[in-house]
């Protein structure tokens, strides 16, 4: 969980608030899926970082880190790809929590086709 300080108080926000952030960038950009798996889960948890959907937020004192992992659609530029998406997650979290992530991962996990599946 994210402290912020307020004017009048604190202000406290979780770390799935960061990764749904992180996953809406996801779903709005085309060719591209969020995965995850049950191995994930367990990794993440067993390592104290909170993990959902593909989505990992590390917390280390004042550090905050993302590790997206994701599938990107066949034919599409995998490094335009990643780098626009980064860009987005980056600027959604700044612009609506005020926080500056330390680092953001995106692992590519694997490949999809959706003009096979739309042919057959």
């Amino acid at each position: 969980m994210v402290r912020k300080s307020l004017e009048n108080g604190s202000l406290f926000i979780k770390n799935d608030v960061l990764a749904m952030i992180a996953s809406i960038c996801a779903e709005e950009m085309e060719g591209v899926t969020i995965v995850s798996g049950f191995k994930d889960g367990v990794t993440g948890i067993l390592n104290r970082n909170f993990h959902k959907s593909g989505i990992t937020v590390i917390e280390e004192e004042e550090d905050i880190s993302l590790e997206v992992k994701i599938a990107i659609e066949y034919g599409l530029e995998i490094k335009k790809t990643c780098e626009q998406l980064q860009a987005a997650i980056l600027h959604e979290i700044k612009t609506m929590t005020d926080i500056s992530l330390t680092s953001l991962t995106i692992k590519v996990e694997g490949l999809t086709n959706t003009q096979a599946l739309a042919t057959t």
